[in-house]
């Protein structure tokens, strides 16, 4: 049961430090992206260095060194479907990081080609959906790992 209190307490810290945060800046970026707010000068550098330590805080998260009962194939499988979920956050964080680039770019003054920015927002969003749809599914076995252990 230790065991699988080891992968309670990573998918909590999972939550509440890494996706919470993100949560957050997406707000942010939502807030300075309203029509009122177009003439303000966005600082897309601190963006994307606030996401890349995001990367590394969820790159940190050690889901093989949780050691658990082979046999417990519930706790197997919730810690399989962490380490998926960390690996899209990271492809989430990717995505990110090449978007508010190409917008820095832009806000620079270089030529930006809209297919290419479509394309970055288009990642950005399909990588979301991959990661809420991964979420959603380790959410079900997390709840009955909560509740047996």
């Amino acid at each position: 049961m230790a065991d699988r209190k080891k992968i309670i307490d990573a998918i909590d810290s999972f939550y509440e430090d890494i996706i919470d945060t993100y949560k957050e800046m997406e707000r942010q970026i939502a807030s300075e992206s309203r029509l009122l707010t177009i003439f303000k000068k966005v600082n897309y550098k601190a963006r994307i260095t606030k996401f890349k330590d995001l990367k590394k805080k969820a790159q940190g998260i050690s889901v093989k060194k949780i050691e658990i009962d082979k046999d417990d194939e519930l706790a197997v499988e919730v810690r399989e479907k962490l380490a998926k979920s960390v690996s899209l956050f990271v492809d989430i964080i990717n995505a990110q990081v090449s978007f508010q680039t190409m917008l820095l770019k832009k806000s620079e003054g270089e030529k930006v080609n809209m297919v290419d920015y479509k394309k970055a927002a288009y990642n950005v969003q399909k990588a979301t959906e991959v990661l809420q749809n991964a979420l959603r599914n380790m959410d079900a076995d997390y709840a009955n790992l909560e509740e047996n252990e």
